[in-house]
């Protein structure tokens, strides 16, 4: 079934109302998790509603957070997001880095004590409307194993760049595992083994069996250097804003809703006409790009993609025709219509 994006905005914003989030909040939460779907980003999108709606009945997320800035200057800042929402932080964190990148040529923020921060480039993305680019990186659950490692130590931990054009947004959003534990979880509901090269099972030895991989770990993209890019991501987000790291990072998806999250992220701005001309950036930009498209193409493709340039298609096509959700979402949504007495809509 494809629904409308702003219908879905509405609909999750009213569950969210009705579990006590600010209508404010709600909105921000709403748009981010539609945005996802719109973007292709499905593992973040609509189908993780009832994960933030179950850790606020579990209290492992706040619902009516108050942001507190722990230490600040011109160009730096550290938040506690009380327990927040992490697109609502993110939201808020990205607004600080913007006001500092205008004075100062960058911001960056670190946010301790935060969940889950879903599709990271929804966040980056808010860089682009200031003509800004936008970097943000969270850590997350421990669900990766190390280069050489036998069990799940340290997160997949994305990055996104968000990078401002005359044409369609350049972005970067990816995890640092070689798939997503999503794609691990549907092959499991669907009875399907997995490539080799995924995941290791609990005893640390590679595994197909998606079941198995579950109770073990992902592994890192490219080997050492995913593994790598992980443990310095960590860094920033854990260590050095004052959140959890590794192994003490709570876990977002089911069935533990227990743990405290104390996830981190890392929030940045670049203030582009500080370092050159608007306009000198986009045409040197441009040529760039241009270099890229039209390069020698490898035997088997047809055409070279820009970063963002798929998930942009993917965006105006999604949001021309709806948003597809699948029997489960669409089951977990009308539970949730049932539960808050929202009524469900079928178009």
């Amino acid at each position: 079934m494809n629904l409308s994006p702003q219908k879905l905005i509405d609909y999750c914003s009213l569950i969210f109302q009705k579990i006590g989030v600010p209508q404010e909040h709600s909105f921000i939460m709403a748009e981010a998790l539609v945005e996802a779907d719109l973007l292709g980003i499905k593992t973040h999108g609509v189908s993780r509603l009832n994960f933030y709606v179950e850790h606020i009945h579990n209290g492992t997320i706040n619902s009516t957070p108050n942001f507190k800035v722990i230490r600040e200057n011109l160009a730096v800042c550290v938040i506690d997001a009380d327990k927040a929402m992490g697109p609502v932080v993110g939201d808020y964190a990205i607004k600080k880095v913007l006001e500092k990148a205008k004075k100062t040529g960058v911001g960056i923020a670190l946010v301790r004590n935060s969940s889950h921060l879903g599709a990271l480039s929804v966040t980056a993305k808010k860089a682009i409307k200031e003509k800004m680019i936008g970097v943000v990186i969270s850590n997350t659950s421990p669900i990766m194993a190390p280069y050489g490692g036998g069990e799940a130590v340290l997160g997949n931990n994305p990055i996104s760049f968000a990078v401002p054009t005359d044409d369609f947004p350049y972005i970067l959003d990816m995890a640092l595992s070689v798939t997503a534990r999503g794609n691990i979880i549907l092959a499991a509901r669907e009875g399907k083994s997995i490539p080799e090269g995924w995941a290791v099972n609990k005893n640390g030895e590679p595994t197909t069996n998606a079941e198995e991989a579950l109770l073990g770990a992902v592994l890192p993209l490219a080997e050492h250097k995913g593994y790598a890019l992980a443990f310095m991501f960590d860094v920033l987000c854990g260590v050095l804003s004052g959140a959890a790291y590794g192994k003490n990072v709570g876990s977002f998806v089911p069935p533990d809703y227990s743990k405290p999250l104390d996830m981190g992220h890392f929030v940045m701005a670049l203030d582009i006409e500080k370092f050159q001309p608007y306009e000198e950036y986009l045409r040197r930009l441009k040529d760039f790009a241009s270099q890229i498209k039209t390069s020698k193409k490898a035997k088997g493709f047809d055409e070279i993609f820009i970063p963002g340039e798929r998930s942009y298609q993917r965006y105006c096509e999604n949001l021309k025709k709806g948003i597809f959700l699948p029997p489960q979402t669409l089951k977990m949504l009308r539970e949730l219509s049932e539960r808050y007495q929202i009524p469900f809509f079928e178009q």
